[in-house]
This record gives C-alpha cells, structure tokens and sequence, in this order.
C-alpha cells in the first residue's frame, strides 16, 4: 500500500524540517499508545509507528530527496518497472553516476543499490554512525530565593513567582533545611506540544544583619537546650 508521508503528518511538501517537526511532536503526543484508551490500543499503536516512519524519512534530507523522487512502496523494486523503459543511459546515470552510493531500508533488510547489481567490491563506502536523537531542552526554570533563617526552623510562607509573571505562596515546613529545592508545577517555560514546565524554588539562607546583646544572649539559653 503507497503511503504518503506528507499527509501522514499533515504538511505539504514544500514544508520546512521545523514544521515537519513540530508537526509530528504533536501526532506523536495525540497518538502515544499510553494515552490510549484499551479497545484502541493497537491502532494507537499502529498510527505511531506511522507517524514515526514518516517522520525519519522527511526529517532527514538525504530520505526526503529520495523519497521524493521514487516516492514510498511496500516492494522497494516497484519504482525500477516503471522507469527501466528509459533506456539503458538513463540506467547507468543512476547507478553508475553521482548517485551510486544510494541505499534503501526495507524493515530490518539494509543495501545497496551498487551492491545489488556490481557487487560490493565495486565500491568504497564509509558506514555513518546513526544520528543520536538531541534531548528536548528543560522547560524547568530555578529561582533561588533567600529565606530568614528563623523560618527555616519555624516554617513560613513564601509568595514565589514563575516566568511569565504568575504568582503563588508556597508553605515552608518547620525543619527545613538551607539550599532545599521545591517544586512549583507548570510554572516554567513554554513550548508548543510540550507540557509545561516547573519552577524550580531554591531556599537560601538569609542571616540577620545585627543582632543585640540581649538577643544573642537569648540564643545563647536557646542553644544550650536545643539537642542535635
């Protein structure tokens, strides 16, 4: 069955890598098998890989000029008995010529069209390394905030504010201890087809800048009768 990538993901074909991507983050969040309900499991799962076979194909360029040209077939010969009546010059330009080096992927079954035809000692190639995939940069944003350090012993509430401006109090336990992280969700960055992210809230210790005589020698007491 032919299958046509670009209405896969929903693009035309003069799409850019960047709209070919943002569009298939979002079939990808709309179609993973986990957010299936459990009598639509397996075709989740099918439109998935679908979506990911499209996806690997027109995000690379060298697949995409491929694709275009020969377009996508269950038998990956079904291109040859329509365009072999060219003749035979048209033959070798293609496989003797700039493109020699061409390869096609078909499940698990890798070659070459040189090989396929002179032999694998006709030709020099260098394998390339598969692309390692960059992980999404975080949408999480860290904020330290300086806390007295009375309150982390106390516990207290602290008004914090996430990127865009929103505000929440957050309680802080008594026995906190300095340098502690808490987590605001969906108070970080954002991005399109992604979940937002969190604010992350680093309490710093605030330390008095005066203390009096009378106060230093209360904690003084105080400090005799805290066990540790």
């Amino acid at each position: 069955m032919k299958k046509d990538f670009y209405e896969i993901l929903w693009v035309n074909k003069t799409a850019t890598t960047e709209e070919i991507k943002k569009a298939y983050r979002k079939l990808a969040m709309k179609y993973h098998p986990d957010k299936a309900p459990e009598w639509k499991k397996k075709e989740y799962e099918e439109k998935f890989k679908e979506i990911g076979e499209a996806y690997s194909t027109l995000s690379d360029d060298k697949k995409r000029k491929q694709y275009d040209m020969f377009g996508w077939q269950a038998n990956p010969f079904g291109w040859w008995t329509s365009y072999s009546t060219w003749g035979f010059s048209w033959f070798e330009d293609i496989f003797w010529g700039a493109w020699r080096s061409w390869s096609f992927q078909w499940g698990w079954f890798e070659f070459n069209i040189e090989d396929l035809f002179w032999g694998a000692s006709r030709r020099k190639t260098t394998r390339q390394e598969p692309k390692q995939e960059k992980k999404p940069e975080s949408l999480d944003f860290e904020k330290t905030y300086e806390v007295p350090i009375f309150d982390f012993i106390l516990g207290w509430t602290l008004e914090v504010r996430g990127v865009y401006g929103q505000t929440k109090t957050i309680k802080i336990p008594a026995w906190t201890k300095p340098w502690t992280k808490m987590r605001v969700k969906w108070f970080g960055k954002k991005e399109t087809w992604r979940e937002d992210g969190n604010l992350i809230v680093k309490l710093e210790a605030k330390m008095p800048k005066y203390i009096s005589d009378i106060d230093k020698q209360m904690l003084e007491r105080i400090k005799e009768n805290i066990g540790y």
